[in-house]
């Protein structure tokens, strides 16, 4: 089960949620209201999930859901959010796992945590995948630009320049993307 952080102003609200959460074996290792909200606090209960109520009258309440989601890296089900197409897409967009606009009972609890963790997971890695295509997409353009280099200088066609890059990696036991860096580098100077 999850140890799950709520935040909500209304202590009456919040006091039925967590005496549900408990009845489905999680743990609420803390109970924050939007003004004593930090994320080192979360951090220090080491939750694994973030339930927030947005129903808040305080300004700004999703970009502090955003800051959460991307700053601690977890889960975040908002609940009592905003039914506007716009708000929705803005929390969709900076990872919000699970986005409830209407009351939920009890029973609604678990399946929403099991999707929003589910949802998170496959949100983080096409996070990760994302990431590393750009990582390959700059060593490419950097690889590309040293073959250039290479077939500028020495008047030798793409395939050669190519071949050279990976015999002189090989000779000096560099990656492809190591020595392409030192031959830009080079051209800078």
């Amino acid at each position: 089960m999850y140890r799950i952080v709520l935040i909500d102003d209304d202590d009456a609200r919040v006091a039925i949620l967590r005496d549900a959460l408990i009845v489905e074996g999680h743990s609420v290792p803390a109970i924050l209201s939007w003004k004593a909200l930090s994320w080192q606090r979360v951090e220090e209960c080491r939750a694994e999930v973030i339930i927030a109520d947005a129903s808040s009258p305080e300004r700004d309440v999703l970009e502090h859901i955003v800051f959460l989601s991307e700053t601690l890296e977890l889960p975040v089900v908002v609940l009592g959010a905003p039914e506007d197409e716009d708000t929705m897409r803005r929390a969709i967009r900076a990872g919000v796992a699970a986005y409830v606009a209407h009351g939920i009972a009890a029973r609604d609890i678990a399946p929403i945590l099991k999707v929003a963790a589910l949802r998170y997971a496959e949100y983080r890695q096409l996070r990760q995948e994302l990431s590393s295509t750009r990582t390959a997409l700059n060593e490419r353009k950097i690889i590309e630009q040293a073959k250039g280099i290479l077939m500028r200088d020495f008047q030798i066609d793409e395939a050669e320049a190519y071949k050279r890059l990976r015999r002189l990696a090989m000779n000096h036991g560099k990656k492809l993307i190591e020595l392409a860096l030192m031959i830009t580098q080079m051209e800078d100077l």
